[in-house]
């Protein structure tokens, strides 16, 4: 089922016609459209925002809080800066003919993320889930790259429930977590008596992972004595436990990852270039999760769903604020971070609802504290002074905007609720005076540093793509 707000129909009517596989309804107020969301979850939601008024509030309600429904906008010819369109997710079709190959190509990258066992919407997981459906029947080793947390080890498992083994055992050793002196034991095993402390034979992973798949975590961890032991038994497909003679037959296929970047890590001599070369038959990147904002959404819900099977209750919820607080934070800890704090809050918030005052709280609890102390700047006082009264005032503008995003979202919310969206009210949140002051401080940042964005958003306090989105929005580009 798709639905399609339009006020043309005969564009409605296009549209049906470039679907003719799927079944699909056109509305042309958001009442109707709100209410039929209500009572019937579609696939797909088209919005035509080229004539009439713009349902933008239930757009963004539909993209940010019913993450499994495909939004499809049809922009008009000029410049849009909300701040739902910086996701590279929702599409925008330039003609309508190209509805149907943009709703299909999202479809699948849907279905096949599903296939995977993986979470999010995202291209840049799409793209990594189309590798692995590819190489997954075969026993190429895979190198994953990317931050901790990002989710290299749901990869690996993916690759593992594809592959022509899955009913084999999948081993995830974490080389990082390991005191260097055992890894040795911990991967090959070890013969009773073979040091101080062996009272007995023991089993590594090696030998435990036969037939299956073994996923070393942050294998640039792994001391080069080892490195070689491990080149070894993949070169040769034997290995001996410490303290044995006795060759076992190596039968695994090796996933492994990496935070670091082991190209330098071969040029300053800290990997082995040859290990390099064997365990890098395939590279998947996982970028960080703030670079890949349109998997928040869809992991959020997912973790709470999961909560809510562990603690057998069905309250737990986000508020929409609060939601849309998790887009604008970096995650510098990544999903790891993302399922913590579904995890804590879902638990301590009232009523198990995590709220948008809370996590305003943990986000500034996030801070350093190390931009407490003082430091050298190279910058003269009056300098100085110029850039924390920028910055104070760039806060307070950014707490005026949130109290108005809050206002309006939970006036949308209410009406949303109530089965459709009423008229939009003419009374308007937003200050003349706040936007015209945020405008001249960007325009000082950007005389005081040259033109330098990179340096004009560090003067600001703000991230580079917030940088980008104002200057859109107030026409600097």
């Amino acid at each position: 089922m798709i639905y399609i707000f339009s006020h043309d129909l005969s564009l409605s009517d296009k549209i049906i016609k470039v679907l003719p596989r799927q079944r699909a309804e056109p509305y042309s107020d958001e009442i109707s459209l709100a209410s039929a969301l209500n009572e019937i979850m579609p696939d797909a939601v088209i919005f035509d925002l080229r004539t009439g008024s713009r349902p933008f509030k239930l757009m963004e309600r539909v993209y940010f809080e019913k993450p499994s429904i495909i939004v499809i906008a049809l922009l008009p010819g000029v410049g849009i800066s909300e701040e739902i369109f910086s996701d590279k997710e929702l599409y925008w079709p330039l003609e309508v003919a190209e509805i149907a190959e943009v709703f299909e190509k999202s479809r699948k990258n849907r279905e096949l993320l599903r296939s995977c066992g993986i979470v999010g919407r995202s291209e840049e997981l799409s793209k990594a889930a189309e590798v692995v459906r590819k190489i997954a029947p075969s026993d190429i080793s895979v190198l994953i790259t990317g931050p901790s947390g990002a989710g290299k080890e749901i990869i690996a498992r993916a690759i593992h429930s594809l592959s022509d083994r899955p009913d084999k055992p999948f081993i995830a050793v974490s080389v990082a977590a390991m005191a260097p002196g055992i890894i040795e034991s911990e991967l090959f095993g070890h013969e009773k008596g073979a040091f101080t402390g062996a009272a007995s034979r023991r089993i590594g992973a090696f030998e435990q992972v036969s037939g299956g798949v073994l996923f070393l975590d942050e294998i640039g961890e792994i001391p080069l004595e080892i490195q070689a032991k491990l080149l070894r038994v993949l070169e040769q497909k034997t290995f001996a436990r410490v303290g044995g003679n006795d060759p076992i037959i190596a039968d695994f296929r090796l996933v492994a990852a990496t935070n670091r970047v082991l190209q330098n890590e071969v040029a300053r001599g800290q990997f082995r270039e040859d290990l390099y070369y064997r365990i890098n038959a395939v590279t998947i990147d996982i970028p960080p999760l703030s670079r890949r904002i349109a998997d928040i959404s869809p992991l959020t819900y997912h973790f709470l769903e999961r909560r809510k099977k562990e603690l057998k209750t069905d309250r737990l919820s986000i508020e929409p604020g609060a939601l849309r607080q998790f887009h604008r934070y970096d995650w510098p800890g990544n999903v790891r971070e993302l399922k913590n704090v579904v995890d804590s809050f879902a638990v301590t918030g009232p009523s198990g609802r995590i709220r948008t005052s809370d996590f305003e709280v943990y986000v500034q609890s996030k801070r350093p504290s190390a931009e407490l102390l003082p430091v050298v700047t190279g910058r003269t006082p009056e300098s100085a002074e110029h850039q924390i009264i920028m910055q104070a005032l760039l806060s307070l503008t950014g707490q005026v905007s949130s109290l108005r995003h809050l206002i309006e979202t939970e006036l949308e919310r209410m009406k949303f609720a109530e089965g459709g969206i009423v008229e939009p009210a003419r009374t308007r949140f937003d200050s003349v005076r706040v936007d015209d002051a945020e405008k001249e401080l960007i325009n000082r940042a950007l005389n005081e540093s040259g033109g330098n964005r990179k340096k004009a958003a560090g003067l600001l306090g703000i991230g580079e793509r917030t940088l980008y989105r104002k200057l859109d929005k107030y026409g600097l580009r």
